[in-house]
């Protein structure tokens, strides 16, 4: 269990990977752009095209070992879903984000429930 000082520090952290994330211009094809995303991604112990490969049903348990919290998860997988208009394999992920938010953080969520149902 973290303590509060640390639980703070961590989620600052956090923060700032999914606000890095989420502020990229996302441009799969261009080399720059992926560099930079690994380099974010870095931070989580995954790269761009271990995001792409990786099993759908792998990826939330791989982002909570990293101590994101739901609303954090929640982000990334908005994220993801921004992405899979040019990188559709990312939707299947963005998906089973939403679903082990939903299923693992035992608190029922409209907002997430819209969301699984636009997809």
């Amino acid at each position: 269990m973290l303590s509060k000082g640390t639980k703070s520090e961590e989620d600052k952290r956090i923060e700032s990977i999914v606000t890095k994330l989420s502020s990229i211009g996302f441009v799969p094809e261009d080399a720059s752009i992926v560099q930079e995303l690994d380099g974010e991604l870095k931070k989580i112990g995954l790269t761009y095209q271990e995001l792409l490969t990786m099993n759908a049903d792998e990826l939330p348990t791989h982002i909570h070992r990293f101590n994101f919290g739901w609303n954090h998860m929640e982000q990334l997988a908005d994220i993801l879903v921004q992405w899979s208009v040019k990188e559709p394999v990312l939707q299947p992920k963005a998906k089973a984000i939403y679903q082990y938010v939903q299923n693992e953080s035992r608190a029922f969520s409209f907002q997430i429930m819209a969301k699984l149902a636009k997809m």
